[in-house]
């Protein structure tokens, strides 16, 4: 009996790499390559958002930096793998010049996502768990038309500056936030009416859990400074895993 083969896919959200990356970064960034080149033997790359810590499609001119990343995605796409990518709110202005490169939606919004035989809710998270005014407002204004438009009369380097200091603002989850993020998670969960997704795959708030109630499950990405932290959906099994310490998937 001939049986489907599911598809597999690479989970990743919350890099956060500066257009100048430091020494720290650098070492956090060639582990990311490495996932990359990992994800060159899978059928999907899905980016979460807050990928770059800034980016922004303006009309005649991209701004210099991310060359490592956006060639390792090339390499990604040339591979055949199909890649995704959700806005976040360092990176939802990646518009025009970043889908046509590799192939991604232009929404990069919220979207279900089918994969065999899971449906899968893509969405970065800003909103969802965690209250932070500064994201919050950010999120108001880089995620309506008016806000693209207004952001578009500002010079680039005051643009680029606000989003420097929301980096500022942008960390891991302590203990008790960790728990108290996790608790609100069961409560949406439990909250939600029958969907037409099973598996909601979400960033933002930096720290890692899943959780279930019925035949749904909400999955948070830890980010990508400590632990290293991505998803992996193999044989239409989700789970979390961390690149500096699990063994890499045979895809």
């Amino acid at each position: 009996m001939n049986t489907i083969r599911e598809p597999s896919a690479i989970f990743v959200a919350d890099t956060h790499f500066h257009l100048n990356p430091s020494e720290a970064e650098q070492k956090r960034l060639g582990h990311f390559l490495a996932l990359l080149e990992l994800a060159e033997r899978a059928d999907h790359l899905v980016l979460l958002g807050d990928i770059f810590d800034f980016w922004f499609d303006y009309p005649h001119f991209r701004l210099k930096g991310y060359e490592a990343v956006l060639q390792a995605l090339d390499r990604v796409r040339a591979a055949g793998t199909t890649i995704h990518f959700i806005g976040g709110n360092h990176d939802i202005w990646a518009a025009d010049y970043f889908h046509r490169r590799y192939g991604t939606s232009p929404q990069g919004e919220t979207q279900v996502l089918p994969l065999g035989k899971r449906r899968i809710l893509l969405t970065h998270g800003d909103g969802q768990l965690k209250f932070d005014w500064a994201y919050n407002t950010f999120r108001a204004m880089v995620r309506t038309k008016v806000g693209i438009v207004l952001a578009k009369s500002l010079h680039p380097e005051i643009l680029y500056a606000l989003s420097e200091w929301l980096s500022g603002k942008s960390r891991g989850a302590n203990r008790d936030e960790a728990e108290a993020i996790v608790a609100r998670a069961r409560r949406w969960i439990a909250r939600q009416p029958p969907a037409d997704w099973d598996l909601m795959i979400m960033g933002h708030v930096h720290h890692g859990f899943q959780v279930t109630s019925g035949n749904l499950t909400l999955a948070s990405l830890a980010g990508w400074f400590e632990p290293l932290g991505y998803g992996l959906l193999q044989d239409g099994v989700f789970s979390l895993r961390d690149f500096a310490t699990d063994p890499p998937p045979t895809l």
